[in-house]
């Protein structure tokens, strides 16, 4: 297979360590690139050209690396044969139109767009190109939830009747939160709780409460620890509550919140019912999606008393 070319919107020159702007790229999508032989970065696009000079010395990419400073010249590099977008999910649109009508293969980043209309009109270039596309939803290529899936087609759990999952966000004070990921706290920007770590499920019919429970919180600034707000106010949902059915005809009860600590320390408990059996999917504190914490899957088959037939296994 011939080497991949890529060209990387929105590297920043960073260590990628913490949830502050720029830091995915780096800590989540570089490291596949830099050490994968099917991939080579041969060029950036950051906000100047300076900032993309800056980007390719502060990562050690090969001197060769172009430097952009705008999508278009990026876009229509014939060197290049994939664009690879992570910047704040406002940009994604105005980032990778571009690449698509360029006829370059794009990849980016969850969410696709700040809105529906947005990923719609994303989504009918890409097909209307014949484009090879992507985004950003690696969780569902995690070990744990291929080895859950392959459980689950297997069947040994059964039909699936219904399936819960209980999860949290606790990776920041609830009170507090970095000056400089503003946007997070504003339902409008697209790039909050809410539209990245939750919107990720597929209901054929649905009833959902959305709330706000702690509609103020402070922010600081996380490099010197100043505060910036005392009082900033939040317009993004921190409480979810989602019931419906599936298209498998299975229901479903998903529902997230925001306290500082759990009671069983657990980020996120899932419920996988069967006709014949149970999964269950934790994962030791919070952020699923980034793979920082232990994750466990428990399978239990059969009936409560029997003899036989009963079984438990457990991975980690």
């Amino acid at each position: 297979m011939a080497t991949i070319r890529v060209g990387f919107v929105g590297l920043t020159a960073g260590d990628g360590n913490g949830l502050g702007p720029g830091s995915w790229g780096v800590s989540a999508l570089l490291p596949t690139f830099v050490l994968s032989p099917h991939y080579e970065i041969v060029a950036l696009c950051n906000s100047s050209v300076e900032a993309a000079e800056k980007s390719i010395k502060h990562h050690k990419l090969a001197p060769s690396t172009k430097a952009y400073g705008n999508p278009e010249d990026i876009a229509n590099d014939p060197d290049v044969d994939l664009v690879v977008v992570s910047v704040h999910v406002s940009k994604h649109y105005e980032l990778s139109i571009p690449a698509l009508r360029a006829k370059k293969q794009v990849f980016c980043e969850w969410p696709l767009g700040v809105n529906a209309v947005q990923a719609e009109e994303m989504v009918k270039l890409a097909e209307r190109e014949n484009l090879k596309t992507a985004v950003g939803l690696q969780l569902r290529a995690d070990p744990i939830i291929k080895k859950a899936k392959q459980l689950i087609e297997s069947g040994v759990i059964g039909r699936v009747t219904s399936t819960i999952a209980l999860g949290c966000f606790n990776y920041a004070p609830i009170d507090s939160w970095m000056a400089e990921a503003d946007f997070y706290l504003d339902y409008d920007s697209g790039a909050n709780e809410y539209h990245i770590l939750f919107a990720h499920c597929d209901f054929a019919s649905l009833q959902s409460l959305l709330d706000i429970q702690h509609p103020t919180v402070t922010t600081i600034d996380s490099s010197s620890g100043t505060i910036v707000n005392p009082s900033r106010k939040r317009t993004a949902p921190d409480h979810f509550f989602v019931q419906g059915k599936l298209e498998t005809g299975a229901i479903a009860n998903v529902a997230f919140r925001k306290v500082d600590k759990t009671v069983d320390g657990k980020g996120l408990k899932w419920l996988i019912s069967g006709t014949k059996g149970e999964i269950e999917l934790s994962m030791d504190g919070p952020m699923l999606q980034m793979d920082l914490e232990k994750k466990h899957l428990r399978l239990v088959i059969g009936r409560e008393g029997e003899g036989c037939g009963t079984t438990g296994h457990q991975y980690c």
